[in-house]
């Protein structure tokens, strides 16, 4: 009997739309205007050089999409040129992330809901949108990025509008002077403001599901990264050119409260719909992405072989995207108060970062078949310096959320610990029914880039 394979169901168009649904959340309607009080009107440098690190990850990413065309390609790349363990870390903060970060998201999407509905009960609200999103998802990857795409178009014009809408209105008094608080604060706001761009790798979990991933992941990297930075530069300008710069802290949401200065507030009602979409592409883009890992462990006997089952019409790993969806929910269920613990999500993405780069340095010698037949190859210096540079990057990221919330590191560790106890206890059981999961793995998955 054949083996179900999952569908090839994502061109590029659908794969750069995925790519900016994830990637583009509602930080970029609020975020700013946190920011703008320590950074002055050369806000907008801060998102520039957030994006240094984040064309860094572009390229791991493209590299790691190409030379691994299946689903969970992060993980794969990490278990067969560092160990089987690493691999499985690496899924493991992606779950740690996802716990935290659904419902982050999920409490945004109903705190934004709540500008049109008063007196709204959150909970029920955020609850119900990790139910929808996951029925989406089960409906399989096809379904999931044309509802994906509809709600990018959604918030790209509401974004467009503000940006574009505003530059009539901007003052350049207003930038003058460029740094009143000198270039270090616009350094250190640069941190924060990367939190913005994180998310490029999650193309590589869906390769499996892409259309010539050779020639598609990279093309699809290139537009959302253009397009994001292309907004994430725009808005802020224009914020700071419409608003000074000492007045925006004390604005919630940001764009949608300075939209009200030059449009109608209809429009300005359509902007806070915007970041309502934007929040939830992100929540979508969880359930897909970290799905496919979850499916790819369980191919590999890591996680029991019952979430890696591909069911229905369009072969969907329906198990493992209720697995992930249950994990949101009941983080959602426990509260708002979870967000004190985002800065362990924010540290379990840089472990994934981490072993990401750590696994292309590695990659020509370790796999050298697999690079050789990458359609995409990272020249030997510019390997080094994108995995180098990421990895120094992450580690910085890391340092300073230990120093900023130790409660939080602690958090993290003890989760590190219970996914390594987890493996262990996996192992010694595959052990017993005469299975290693090195041998496992040295049946390196015959290339899905035939295309």
């Amino acid at each position: 009997m054949e083996s179900k394979k999952l569908e090839r169901s994502i061109g590029l168009i659908g794969s750069a739309a995925t790519l900016i649904g994830y990637v583009v959340g509602a930080s970029i309607f609020i975020l700013p205007g946190e920011l703008a009080p320590s950074t002055g009107p050369a806000l907008f440098v801060a998102f520039l050089i957030a994006s240094v690190p984040a064309l860094l990850s572009c390229f791991v990413t493209a590299q790691i999409g190409c030379a691994y065309p299946e689903s969970g390609a992060p993980y794969v790349a990490a278990s067969r040129n560092l160990s089987p363990f690493w691999g499985f870390m690496l899924v493991w903060s992606l779950l740690t992330g996802a716990t935290i970060g659904i419902p982050l998201i999920a409490y945004s999407f109903a705190d934004y809901l709540a500008f049109f509905v008063t007196d709204l009960n959150p909970k029920p609200v955020a609850l119900g949108t990790v139910a929808f999103f996951a029925v989406i998802n089960l409906l399989g990857a096809r379904i999931s990025v044309k509802a994906q795409g509809v709600m990018v178009v959604a918030f790209i014009a509401a974004l467009l509008i503000f940006g574009l809408g505003g530059l009539p209105h901007v003052e350049l008094a207003n930038f003058r002077p460029m740094f009143p608080n000198g270039f270090g604060p616009v350094l250190g706001a640069a941190i924060p403001a990367y939190f913005s761009f994180v998310g490029f790798s999650m193309i590589a979990d869906l390769a499996g599901e892409v259309d010539r991933p050779g020639w598609t992941i990279p093309r699809a990297l290139a537009i959302a990264f253009s397009c994001i930075i292309f907004f994430y530069t725009l808005v802020p300008l224009t914020l700071v050119g419409i608003v000074p710069w000492t007045e925006l802290g004390a604005m919630k949401a940001t764009v949608a409260e300075a939209a009200r200065l030059f449009t109608p507030e209809i429009v300005a009602s359509l902007i806070s719909v915007g970041a309502l979409f934007a929040a939830a592409t992100s929540l979508n883009g969880i359930l897909l992405a970290i799905s496919r890992d979850v499916y790819a462990l369980a191919e590999d006997r890591i996680f029991p072989r019952q979430l890696g089952e591909l069911r229905g019409r369009h072969n969907v790993p329906k198990a493992a995207i209720l697995t992930v969806a249950g994990v949101g929910f009941i983080g959602t269920a426990v509260g708002a108060t979870i967000t004190r613990y985002a800065v362990a999500a924010v540290m379990a993405i840089m472990l994934l970062q981490i072993l990401s780069a750590a696994a292309v340095f590695a990659l020509p010698k370790r796999s050298p078949e697999r690079f050789k037949n990458a359609a995409f190859q990272l020249r030997p210096l510019w390997r080094v310096v994108c995995s180098v540079g990421l990895i120094a990057v992450s580690l910085l990221f890391i340092g300073l959320g230990v120093a900023q919330d130790p409660s939080a590191a602690r958090v993290f560790i003890v989760l590190v610990l219970l996914g390594a106890a987890y493996y262990a206890a996996r192992k010694a059981t595959l052990r017993r029914q005469g299975l290693q999961i090195e041998d496992v793995l040295r049946k390196d998955r015959a290339l899905a880039a035939a295309d």
